[in-house]
């Protein structure tokens, strides 16, 4: 029942069935669709709903059958232009339906009919580099030139076979290594160490076979493993690299871009810019890109939270606030999940603490005493707010409050901060803890903190897979706590 349910799931998420399919009243349709309903979910309530009381109810494995057998076949009616999909999934799709029409037309001796589809099938799938299957539609046109006696056409199609057949090679190749990174990355962690070891030697391979082929498949496969393993070692100045280079690839080779959303490049390359802390780049990029991007999209939400984060890590705190005012008066802003919307109150918190607006240069202080809570046991956005905490009892000079914060905050390093991707935080805690043992006076904190200060400057950002969230770097916290305590020239005696 549970596979069954699945395929009517699946079904139904592309549009459903044709009532033509089923006969009025048959049991095969009101099994579909009381499953559709959710009444049925097992076969006890199949059974139950179907027969009753009757006798007959052993004829559930027959009737799920015939339904299982009515669905697969639908399958091929199907629309598959789904949201979510690139454009070149359909165009896949079409292909194998006609390449399976050709096929059955031979079958029944219409070669002269299932020549000219496999020509369409052929130009499509070079058009858009689908190697596989123009492999094997080239092997049923020799088939078909041979029993319509197509001698010219035959060894026209049989080089462009041999010419094929290096970037088949190379495209199954690519796919293997891929593969089995993907099992090994996701795995356990010691196997994912143990492989990461060896990444360098597996994109080296994978990227020779893209020079050499220069196939979408040979490309496609380097690009995501670069981009998915050096997110994995917090390598960012490579995917900056990687994806400048992919954005020349978009521009060379119409069939990659016909086969890849642009906008994903354009994405991951705003993203490692910022984390990479390229930051000028970054913000050229981000502006650039910006108007590719739906406002009534999640990704466009996506996309501003990194495009705002460059401009505040860059110091850009105008730039911040106006691109924070573009998402606040976006409408779609509603529609975005509690946690995306939870961000952005976070992110307005600290942007209105760093630099405050004339008109509402206090509601940063309001945020904070209604900050949304996250989860206690992981490190992010629960970091973030409990950092912010510490600020805002720094900013009302309430000492005994922030003596409060810091020693929570020392505790909570303690239990959570175990591994290296918390070494930031874990630094930026004890410089908190020179504040507070230097009685908050400015030249003691200064020469106290000088050390850590300079460790947190030389120590990178983690891993993607293990992200500290950094809203404002926490050297420009450092700084801007400095300044604050050097200005205002109080401290506890």
């Amino acid at each position: 029942m549970e596979e069954l349910k699945k395929i009517i799931r699946i079904i139904e998420k592309r549009g459903g069935i044709s009532p033509q399919i089923f006969t009025n009243n048959s049991k095969e349709k009101r099994l579909y669709l009381e499953v559709v309903k959710g009444n049925i979910t097992d076969e006890e309530s199949a059974k139950a709903i179907l027969y009753g009381n009757n006798d007959e109810r052993d004829g559930l494995k027959m009737i799920k059958s015939r339904l299982r057998k009515k669905l697969m076949n639908q399958l091929f009616l199907m629309d598959d232009r789904r949201e979510g999909l690139p454009a070149s999934h359909s165009v896949e799709q079409n292909c194998l339906a006609k390449f399976y029409q050709a096929r059955v037309l031979m079958d029944a001796g219409g070669n002269d009919i299932a020549l000219p589809l496999l020509k369409q099938v052929l130009a499509k799938t070079v058009e858009y580099d689908f190697n596989y299957i123009s492999s094997i539609c080239l092997r049923l046109i020799l088939q078909s030139c041979v029993n319509l006696k197509e001698k010219t056409f035959f060894y026209k199609a049989l080089k462009q076979l041999n010419e094929l057949a290096p970037k088949v090679t190379a495209d199954q190749e690519s796919e293997l290594l891929f593969l089995q990174a993907n099992i090994e990355l996701s795995n356990s962690v010691v196997a994912r160490k143990n492989y990461l070891k060896k990444i360098d030697e597996v994109l080296d391979k994978m990227l020779s076979l893209w020079q050499q082929a220069l196939t979408f498949e040979t490309f496609h496969n380097y690009y995501r493993l670069s981009i998915w393993s050096h997110e994995l070692t917090g390598d960012f100045d490579k995917i900056v690299l990687v994806t400048n280079m992919s954005e020349k690839v978009l521009q060379e080779y119409k069939f990659v871009a016909n086969r890849i959303d642009i906008r994903f490049n354009k994405f991951i390359q705003v993203y490692a810019h910022l984390r990479a802390k390229k930051l000028e780049e970054g913000l050229i990029l981000a502006n650039t890109y910006l108007p590719l991007f739906s406002t009534s999209s999640n990704n466009w939400f996506a996309y501003m939270e990194n495009y705002t984060l460059l401009a505040i890590h860059a110091k850009k705190y105008e730039v911040a606030h106006m691109l924070l005012h573009q998402v606040q008066e976006n409408p779609f802003i509603k529609k975005i999940n509690k946690l995306a919307q939870e961000r952005w109150t976070l992110l307005e918190a600290y942007l209105q603490f760093i630099a405050p607006q004339k008109e509402s240069p206090l509601k940063w202080k309001s945020l904070v005493q209604n900050a949304p809570s996250y989860s206690k046991d992981k490190e992010g956005f629960n970091v973030a707010i409990l950092i912010l905490q510490v600020m805002y009892y720094l900013e009302i000079v309430d000492f005994e409050a922030l003596e409060y914060r810091v020693d929570s905050l020392k505790k909570y390093a303690q239990h959570h901060f175990k591994d290296s991707f918390s070494e930031r935080s874990r630094i930026f805690f004890k410089l908190l803890t020179v504040l507070v043992r230097s009685n908050f006076e400015y030249s003691t904190t200064h020469k106290k903190g000088h050390y850590l200060y300079h460790k947190l400057q030389k120590t990178p950002t983690p891993g993607d897979a293990y992200a500290e969230i950094e809203i404002i770097p926490y050297e420009h916290l450092w700084e801007f706590i400095l300044e604050r305590i050097k200005r205002s020239a109080l401290y506890v005696k």
